[in-house]
């Protein structure tokens, strides 16, 4: 486990603070809430974690290393980024189905918690599955959250009712990557990848599988992506529409935090605004 990021407040009080905890495969990230501002972000990237078990471990020493997180808070918010999810037709939904929908999409795994949340802008359910020692890890250190998936609230971060728009979240070796049309949610998908020219890959094949043609297409950058990496780079051979977010508009930042680009950290105070 590595802290990518430390950028913390000097209010020690907490008891009239949100905290928002975004956790997946590949880190955590603890952002706090306070009179209309974020006041601090932790961010934890994991190395080598490959089981459930070492996420957990992994987990457990990121929370241990910030003694804050022991105070009282006012809500509390826990945004799971594991990959196995399904988006399912409100009209289509059958509880009992969904362990073996999730299955026959991502293979049988036992140890696994399956939740569901309605999306009801969109009229779906997201059905997902998070190991089941991570939720049980999650839910009793933090027993009063509210629990739900970042694929839950993720299109509510791109509010744009014309045109064809992805959003990514990029970090080292994967993005999470949405794409809209006219306002209406096509696909969610989480990749892994090697080099810059597989991203390309990746998002031109989602362009033409959804006929969302590129020339015609936005695409919004967040996360660690720098404008003079290769990466970028190669996107702007085939994207004419690029575009870095920034900062959502409707709060105040801690100085620390400004300190940075403003598209590093966008995406997950534009989640924590839309939960």
């Amino acid at each position: 486990m590595a802290t990518v990021f430390n950028i913390l407040s000097q209010n020690s009080d907490t008891s009239q603070s949100r905290l928002f905890i975004e956790v997946g495969v590949d880190g955590i990230s603890m952002l706090t809430y306070t009179n209309d501002t974020f006041t601090s972000l932790d961010l934890f990237s994991f190395k080598n974690s490959d089981t459930s078990k070492s996420i957990a471990l992994h987990i457990q020493q990121a929370i241990a290393s910030l003694p804050f997180l022991k105070q009282e808070f006012q809500k509390i918010d826990i945004i799971y980024s594991f990959s196995d999810s399904v988006l399912v037709p409100q009209d289509l939904m059958t509880e009992s189905l969904n362990k073996e929908m999730l299955e026959f999409v991502y293979g049988a795994s036992p140890e696994e918690t399956v939740k569901r949340d309605l999306m009801y802008k969109h009229n779906l359910y997201n059905v997902y599955r998070i190991p089941s020692n991570v939720y049980s890890l999650m839910s009793g250190t933090f027993p009063t959250a509210v629990h739900t998936h970042l694929y839950s609230v993720l299109p509510d971060v791109l509010d744009l009712e014309r045109g064809n728009h992805i959003y990514g979240i990029f970090a080292s070796n994967m993005i999470i990557v949405m794409l809209k049309k006219q306002g209406k949610l096509q696909v969610i998908q989480h990749f892994k990848y090697k080099t810059p020219e597989d991203v390309a890959y990746y998002l031109l094949n989602m362009c033409r599988g959804f006929d969302a043609p590129v020339n015609e297409t936005t695409l919004h950058i967040s996360g660690m992506l720098d404008r003079v990496s290769a990466l970028y780079t190669e996107l702007h051979k085939y994207f004419l529409h690029i575009e870095f977010e920034n900062l959502p508009g409707k709060s105040k930042y801690a100085d620390g935090i400004k300190n940075y680009h403003p598209h590093f950290f966008s995406h997950f105070f534009a989640i924590a605004s839309c939960v």
